[in-house]
């Protein structure tokens, strides 16, 4: 179900992509990014995620299918996207790292076209804006891998692009950097600018995107807005559970996964999960009840539940 809401920014249309060897990291898929809108490919390491925004910035030519970047194609007009997109790529480090932190940022948008005043005054909100300003002076090479991390994320959202590709963002970045990264973007996008970014975390997904595509070995499972995936699940709370014995009654009311070591019991009432794991605690194991959310759209999609 595609995720429609004004003009579309980014859009794919059979989209395949397959590396020398024969390794297939897409398969033919249509994806839909709306003007304006903080949007998120999700789903575990090597779904294809890294390959889609690689193709989508113009840095990776596709197989087969096509992307269009605000109505111009990848392929054919790779200059006029260029001119409206920024890249963080997932494994990426400030291009020269015997410069300051300030002069990382600065340098990065006069060479994107900025005047001296411009960049120097932009350079400066963003470094402020993510609470790096204090670090201003030092050495990106003094810094470490996180700070490194968020001096690259700096550079990017300082850019002024229409559509910005941030592969990870947050990889790295303790949870108060998160917080500030989180709000600045959403921000940036209310002024108008769209974001698409990466993640094997569907929880972020789920409480900072305004609509995720779910990826999985290159394929599409699911696209649409998080809260409207979450609600077409079946069910509406789990219990997670150490392996113990299910009640029986439990057979006909709920439903039954078993991952890495743990049993995970979906049900529809939150007194039928209450119920179920206290019993399981007075047995002797352990269980906690939690509300479905996008990891459990994610399980079923892609291994079912038995």
């Amino acid at each position: 179900m595609p995720f429609s809401r004004r003009v579309v920014a980014v859009e794919a249309r059979k989209l395949s992509k397959t590396y020398p060897g024969g390794v297939q990291a897409l398969r033919s898929i249509d994806v839909e990014v709306p003007m304006g809108s903080l949007f998120c490919l999700a789903g575990p390491n090597g779904a294809g995620k890294t390959t889609f925004i690689r193709i989508a910035s113009t840095v990776l030519r596709p197989t087969a299918g096509s992307v269009s970047v605000m109505g111009f194609d990848v392929v054919s007009e790779p200059w006029k996207v260029r001119k409206l997109v920024a890249l963080m790529p997932q494994e990426g480090r400030p291009f020269n790292e015997v410069l300051t932190v300030f002069e990382a940022v600065y340098y990065y948008l006069l060479a994107r076209g900025h005047g001296f005043s411009s960049a120097r005054s932009e350079a400066r909100r963003v470094l402020e804006e993510l609470e790096l300003w204090g670090l201003r002076n030092r050495y990106v090479m003094s810094l470490s891998g996180g700070l490194r991390h968020r001096t690259l994320l700096a550079m990017v959202l300082a850019s002024g692009a229409d559509v910005l590709f941030l592969d990870e963002p947050t990889t790295g970045l303790d949870p108060e950097a998160r917080r500030l990264t989180w709000g600045y973007i959403r921000r940036l996008t209310r002024e108008g600018q769209t974001i698409l970014f990466s993640t094997h975390q569907l929880a972020e997904a789920e409480a900072v995107a305004d609509g995720v595509v779910l990826i999985d070995n290159g394929r599409v499972l699911a696209q649409g807005e998080p809260g409207s995936l979450v609600k077409s699940l079946p069910y509406r709370y789990k219990v997670i559970a150490s392996p113990q014995t299910i009640p029986e009654w439990a057979t006909g009311v709920a439903r039954i996964r078993h991952y890495k070591g743990l049993v995970y019991i979906y049900v529809d009432s939150i007194d039928d999960a209450i119920r179920l794991a206290s019993e399981i605690v007075m047995e002797g194991g352990t269980a906690q009840v939690k509300p479905v959310d996008l990891e459990d759209y994610f399980m079923e999609a892609t291994r079912g539940v038995s």
